[in-house]
């Protein structure tokens, strides 16, 4: 499906550092989706954020009382994408937060401020807000409508969120205590401000939301991602065993010097995996671990208990040497590796071909 924008407008406000906001700007009418300039400004901000360079923070709506109105209100509208008024409805109140928030920070600077409902090439509604600058490469006319795009220079784009609609609505359905059983409750995010290690924080404020995924599920999908990365690859799908277990001992060393792990040191790790000619084929591996299936950040605390889950059993007697990840051990008929204490067994479930081929060709040659 290709990407489509559903609803799009500009509104913006005023600053300057040190000083407070004026001539707060709300459009009362969408632009026109079918101009070129509007396509590129907005595809082009969609496709670049999560990028190596402006990896994403993940988080949720806030529930503690201080979140103020934008997500009960984004509730209401989740329910019905369609309603024109209803957007432009949204997006105001969303500038009159933002602009409050910025007052509120001295070095803060006004500037446009983009809303755009669109649909990505999976057919998933998102919406999009994003702080856009006119020296940024974005030429906008006196009714604030794009007139010409030379590129969007993500070096200045500082502020800008993403909410993915069919997230949002799922979690709904979610209790409280299910985020720890796997159920990801993460359906908004911000452009992560590498260069000083901080969020869009008024934005975060504004919008009303919390960011960051628990340690024990981050832990957990570094080993999901990194297994499917390297399946889906076959050039480099021979490197998956040896990724994860190097991704294993990168943890195991920040766990024990109680630093953070980070997207950047994996990266690192997972390139001197691969021999140098299959590095070329890591270079989306960041974006494909922050993105919007993993949802993995910048930076995380290990989480001992879920690393031991993917910690290595080996298993040596005088005829027998056993090599496996603990996380598939159980004592259920439906355990890939199920031991049954009491008839003295371990049975292995769901060989691969690969491991077949190798069994029937032992048993043939004796």
């Amino acid at each position: 499906m290709a990407f489509e924008i559903v609803h799009s407008v500009i509104h913006g406000f005023s600053k300057e550092p040190h000083q407070p906001v004026q001539n707060v700007v709300k459009k009362v009418a969408l632009l026109d989706n079918t101009l070129p300039a509007v396509q590129s400004l907005v595809k082009g901000i969609a496709t670049l954020l999560g990028k190596r360079a402006n990896n994403q923070v993940w988080g949720r709506f806030g529930d503690d009382g201080r979140e103020g109105p934008f997500p009960e209100r984004f509730s209401a509208y989740a329910n019905d994408l369609t309603q024109v008024d209803d957007f432009l409805s949204l997006t105001h109140l969303a500038v009159d937060q933002l602009a409050v928030q910025a007052g509120d920070q001295p070095l803060a600077t006004g500037g446009h401020i983009l809303f755009s409902l669109y649909r990505d090439e999976g057919g998933s509604a998102v919406l999009l807000v994003a702080m856009i600058k006119q020296k940024s490469g974005v030429s906008l006319d006196n009714n604030y409508v794009p007139v010409g795009i030379v590129e969007v220079d993500m070096s200045k784009l500082h502020q800008a969120a993403q909410i993915r609609v069919a997230h949002f609505i799922e979690d709904q359905h979610v209790e409280e205590d299910e985020e720890e059983g796997g159920i990801d409750r993460n359906y908004l995010s911000f452009l992560s401000q590498r260069a000083n290690g901080q969020a869009s924080a008024y934005f975060i404020t504004a919008l009303g939301c919390v960011v960051g995924i628990s340690s024990a599920r981050a832990t957990d999908k570094i080993f999901e991602a990194v297994d499917a990365f390297f399946q889906a690859n076959g050039e480099i799908a021979q490197y998956r065993r040896a990724a994860k277990e190097r991704v294993t001992e990168y943890l195991h060393q920040q766990l024990g010097s109680n630093q953070p792990a980070s997207l950047d040191d994996i990266c690192a790790v997972l390139n001197r995996v691969v021999r140098p000619e299959h590095v070329a084929h890591l270079e989306s591996v960041s974006e494909f671990m922050n993105g919007p299936v993993y949802k993995i950040p910048d930076e995380f605390n290990v989480h001992k208990t879920a690393l031991k889950k993917h910690a290595k059993v080996t298993l040596e007697s005088e005829r027998l040497n056993i090599k496996f990840d603990r996380a598939i051990l159980g004592t259920t008929v439906n355990s890939e590796i199920c031991y049954d204490k009491q008839n003295k067994t371990l049975l292995i479930r769901n060989l691969s071909d690969g491991f077949i081929e190798k069994l029937d060709s032992t048993i043939l040659n004796g």
